[in-house]
């Protein structure tokens, strides 16, 4: 093999590494980045390669979640910004697309937008269908977040598109369904959304995503808790902790987060604070800040009646942007005192809650 073979030779292992990734195939991809650490001689050798192969280390350590090692490759990646400047179109795309990855996983979803709309400049001179479906896949997911549901919808309906016109991305397709739904969700088109999660399960289940199963029963548990239909919700997230590979991820505190507040809403507090305890371990563990505002919210609320932690939690929550939260759990405060006769603190309540759509609002006529 001669020298430029081995540069081509790692440029296609780079490549296959980074389908593998866009498939989520998770054993194929830690076998192939095994085997590509095998030829880091060469990779050093060119500085394409190696920014190419920074790039998609960091891709693939957020995959895995391995949440320390993403930052700390992140930051090598960002001491180079002035070589990846001087690439070709390829590696600047990548480089802003991950950027606005990075920023998502950091829950900075404004800054994520932005990033990915630097990196659509790029993208149009890549032309490659199943790369626009990822970058569709991955900006209707950032829109979601913030709130911005036609926006999302049309961005989802694209990936949706993209990824179910091949039989090797099936499950990009069923998680491109579940972005559809949940903004259905979100529009009150609860059949519409409740139809989608339902056959992103049937799919999941046929091909033995096992992970992919699990997020389809979280879902659709929050789908079920939208319409207060609280013992099917919990029947729901139940089954997505009981799947192992959620049990094993991060985003498990999400349906332990769901379980908590269920129960705390139908007034089964010991089953409540078991979850609660449950999710502000992980949380912890985790570092998902986020995640342990909203469970000391909850607690505050319908457990010790701590009104300043209540607030120092929505605090949080509006620093980060997240008024789709803030607009969600100050009804639920709203309603929790308007049941309780205090309709004082519920007129309050129900006033930060229009306050939060007002904010959602904003946002769309920033991002138009």
């Amino acid at each position: 093999m001669t020298y430029e073979n081995s540069y081509e030779e790692v440029a296609k292992m780079l490549n296959q590494w980074y389908t593998d990734i866009k498939r989520h195939n998770i054993p194929q991809a830690v076998a192939m980045k095994d085997q590509i650490l095998h030829t880091y001689p060469v990779i050093e050798d060119h500085q394409d390669l190696l920014l190419y192969f920074s790039l998609l280390d960091f891709r693939h350590s957020l995959m895995v979640q391995e949440f320390p090692e993403s930052d700390r490759v992140y930051q090598l990646i960002n001491k180079n910004k002035g070589d990846i400047k001087q690439t070709d179109s390829m590696i600047q795309y990548y480089y802003l697309f991950f950027s606005g990855m990075y920023e998502f996983h950091k829950k900075n979803y404004m800054d994520a937008i932005n990033y990915y709309k630097l990196a659509e400049d790029k993208l149009r001179l890549i032309q490659d269908e199943i790369e626009s479906a990822e970058f569709n896949y991955k900006l209707a997911i950032a829109y979601y977040q913030i709130d911005q549901h036609f926006f999302s919808l049309s961005y989802a309906k694209k990936a949706f598109e993209s990824f179910n016109a091949t039989e090797d991305y099936i499950e990009k397709t069923i998680n491109s369904e579940m972005v559809l739904a949940a903004n259905k969700l979100d529009l009150h088109r609860y059949d519409e959304a409740e139809n989608h999660y339902k056959n992103a399960l049937d799919r999941a289940k046929t091909h033995g995503f096992r992970y992919t199963e699990s997020l389809a029963y979280f879902n659709l548990g929050i789908s079920y808790d939208r319409r207060n239909v609280l013992p099917e919700a919990i029947d729901c997230f139940l089954k997505a902790i009981n799947i192992p590979e959620h049990n094993q991820s991060i985003f498990c505190i999400r349906s332990m987060y769901m379980l908590s507040r269920s129960f705390y809403k139908l007034e089964r507090m010991d089953e409540a604070r078991h979850w609660h305890t449950q999710a502000v371990s992980r949380a912890k563990e985790e570092g998902e800040i986020e995640y342990l505002a909203k469970l000391n919210l909850i607690h505050a609320l319908y457990d010790i009646g701590d009104s300043i932690s209540i607030e120092n939690a929505l605090d949080y929550l509006s620093s980060k942007d997240l008024w789709s939260d803030v607009a969600e759990l100050t009804l639920d405060i709203a309603m929790y005192y308007k049941h309780h006769d205090d309709f004082e603190k519920a007129a309050v309540y129900f006033e930060k809650a229009h306050q939060a759509k007002d904010q959602i609002l904003i946002q769309t006529e920033v991002l138009s």
